[in-house]
């Protein structure tokens, strides 16, 4: 333990310390210049006022400071933000006036031309299609305002800009189809919760028995197959399944997992909320550049192994379901035929997509909504841009190919995830069954697979040139990962992730195992010994990219950046497995009891709904800013804390109407 801390002091000691120069800092111009957007709009009433959120270049120019300080600490990308990338919320109005004055010569010197060689812009432009006579109209006026307030304000440098879009006061949105099919739905999906509320309320008070407790009237299914399908949406009924305990052996040995569900979650929205800030308006962007800097920075980009434990999970509990239905069909039949593998094969994979997609489904729907702007100049930037990714890519995320098609206009992007995982899903399921037909050479089969996983990282690596960590860059979460090939290709691909979901496939072995044979892990001290180390030993791997992060001047060597690359989510995604078959084996002392606690019960069982509705919920909180915000330790976890209460709401309420109904709707079909 001891030499753990040294070493990892000598590692922290060794990386190189970045200074910001903050008077070279001030030299630039901000990243946002926002004018009033309400003022803007609402000013002058019956008149026609327009607002235009507008995208700039800082174009090159050696001999400007602005420019000099521009290009020295944007230089440092994987820390800093690109400071050439300027954003405009301007009041035509007010440009009109402020322009007024200048005559056609002026005018002319300020025009530095249309901005058509930035990809990631024109991924909006493309989004936002319906802008192009507003972006044909205003983008003269807007470019001379932009440049004419930057030599105002003494940078002395111009920018290409180009009209992202523009709001007109008055302006009125109507229901399209989307619209209306996503609000009949939620009227269905009310009035059946309605209907069988109130059969579930008759059926209770017509009950003859008076000595049956109220628990036992929500595990009693009638005998109508048509009351049994209403009931699924009966709304008490439905909050008793949310609240019951585990059943079975194997329910109440893994009940830790809702807590280790949870506490992941809580990571992923700490994540996805500051970059739903860092892509909304920051008026102190030198803070979170100066935190990167620092080993806080190193544990922030270290933090994309938390994706890892719901890989771990999620390829547990597969195999512990297959072990289950392998064992019923085991008992009558000695051998199996291809027919009855191809069977479960379908059985599996559809029953695993009806439960996943319809909730899933139901929110892309609510995704591509439109409605009144409530937010302001970025309200659009930051929301409509995925209401347009939905509306035109929403069959990708259905299909779960969303994580290597059209990835430039995401639809929910952490819905990468979930493509992943059925890939996953899919191969570890033909695995198992290859290891179940040939029994004999299934360790063998599960070692070569497992070394392979471990490699294909590596080798991609090294052959496609990627940096040994994925890296979400400040300018890279701003600009949404559009274009970000690291992150398209190396985290989110199916390839580079199999060998996490599969160790939670071997713990699963390894547990049912230990469980057949009545070993007693708790009772061996060294295990316990081992356990315990992989508490600070997990700490300290999330800091061991601290020296590939913070060396600011030398790549890294190939070689040694591939080894890495294939073994930081392996590693962690091992030693989670070990981690999990100790907890299930009754190892972790206080730890266990505190993730065993009945209020993560619930809460666990709600991760799902969170994760699919919670990047909706903080777009929603910060596309409402009209100025730009200070980024600070209390700001942050303010937007942090409200969206994980939200989206746990919400995910409660999608739980009760759609997604509880689903599940025992599936529970009835088998």
């Amino acid at each position: 333990m001891m030499l753990h801390i040294v070493i990892l002091a000598a590692i922290l000691t060794g990386a190189q310390c970045f200074q910001l120069n903050m008077t070279q800092f001030y030299e630039m111009p901000p990243l946002y210049d926002l004018d009033d957007y309400d003022r803007c709009l609402q000013e002058f009433e019956g008149q026609s006022s327009t607002y235009c959120f507008v995208r700039a270049e800082v174009q090159p120019d050696v001999s400007v400071a602005a420019w000099r300080a521009i290009a020295e600490i944007s230089q440092y990308d994987r820390h800093h933000f690109d400071h050439k990338q300027l954003y405009f919320g301007l009041c035509l109005r007010e440009c009109e006036a402020s322009l007024a004055g200048l005559d056609n010569s002026e005018l002319e010197a300020l025009q530095a031309g249309l901005l058509t060689e930035n990809a990631k812009v024109n991924v909006y432009l493309d989004l936002f299609s319906m802008e192009t006579t507003n972006r044909q109209r205003h983008q003269r006026l807007t470019n001379a305002c932009l440049n004419w307030r930057l030599q105002r304000r003494g940078f002395g440098v111009q920018a290409k800009s180009v009209v992202e879009y523009c709001d007109q006061a008055g302006h009125q949105l109507e229901d399209d189809a989307w619209n209306l099919i996503f609000y009949g739905i939620l009227g269905v999906l009310l009035v059946l919760a309605c209907l069988g509320s109130l059969v579930d309320l008759h059926l209770k008070r017509g009950r003859h028995d008076k000595m049956l407790k109220e628990r036992d009237h929500y595990k009693t299914p009638p005998k109508s197959t048509a009351q049994q399908v209403l009931l699924t949406f009966s709304v008490a009924r439905n909050w008793y399944r949310l609240n019951q305990e585990p059943s079975g052996k194997i329910g109440r040995e893994l009940r830790f997992l809702d807590c280790f569900k949870f506490f992941a979650m809580f990571m992923v929205i700490f994540a996805h909320t500051n970059w739903v800030i860092y892509e909304s308006a920051i008026s102190n962007p030198q803070d979170p550049e100066r935190l990167l800097h620092t080993a806080a920075g190193t544990l922030l980009v270290s933090g994309s192994l938390i994706t890892v434990t719901f890989f771990v999970i999620s390829g547990l509990l597969l195999t512990i379901n297959w072990l289950a239905v392998s064992r019923t069909i085991q008992s009558k039949e000695d051998t199996w035929s291809f027919g009855q593998y191809a069977q479960l094969f379908v059985k599996f994979n559809i029953f695993r997509y009806i439960r996943l997609t319809i909730p899933y489904a139901f929110v892309l729907l609510m995704s591509g909504v439109y409605f009144e702007n409530a937010g302001g100049p970025l309200w659009r930037h930051i929301f409509e841009r995925e209401q347009l990714a939905c509306r035109r890519n929403w069959w990708t995320n259905l299909l779960y190919i969303n994580n290597f098609v059209r990835t430039d206009e995401r639809c929910l992007l952490q819905g990468w995830y979930l493509a992943a995982d059925t890939h996953s899903f899919v191969l570890s399921l033909i695995l198992l069954m290859l290891g179940h037909r040939f029994a004999k050479w299934s360790k063998q089969l599960y070692a070569g697979i497992l070394a392979l996983f471990v490699a294909v990282p590596a080798v991609l690596t090294y052959a496609m040139d990627y940096y040994p960590i994925f890296i979400p860059s400040p300018q890279t979460q701003k600009d949404s990962f559009i274009g970000d090939r690291q992150f398209t290709e190396f985290y989110t691909s199916s390839l580079m992730n199999f060998g996490c979901y599969f160790c939670g496939v071997l713990a699963a072995l390894v547990y049912d195992q230990l469980a057949l044979k009545q070993y007693k892990l708790r009772e061996l001290k060294s295990f316990q010994l081992l356990w315990f180390t992989l508490i600070p030993v997990g700490i300290l791997w999330l800091f061991s990219a601290h020296p590939i992060f913070q060396h600011y001047y030398v790549a890294p060597s190939a070689i040694w950046g591939a080894l890495y690359a294939g073994l930081q989510r392996n590693i962690w995604g091992f030693g989670l497995g070990i981690f999990i078959v100790g907890m299930a084996s009754k190892v972790g002392w206080i730890f266990r009891k505190f993730a065993c606690l009945p209020i993560f019960r619930i809460l666990g069982r709600l991760t799902y709904g969170a994760f699919i509705v919670h990047l909706l919920v903080a777009r929603i909180v910060l596309a409402t800013v009209r100025e730009p915000i200070y980024f600070g330790t209390g700001m942050m976890f303010a937007f942090i804390f409200f969206t994980m209460t939200m989206s746990y709401l919400c995910s409660f309420l999608l739980a009760i109407f759609l997604e509880l109904p689903v599940s025992s709707f599936l529970k009835l079909m088998r």
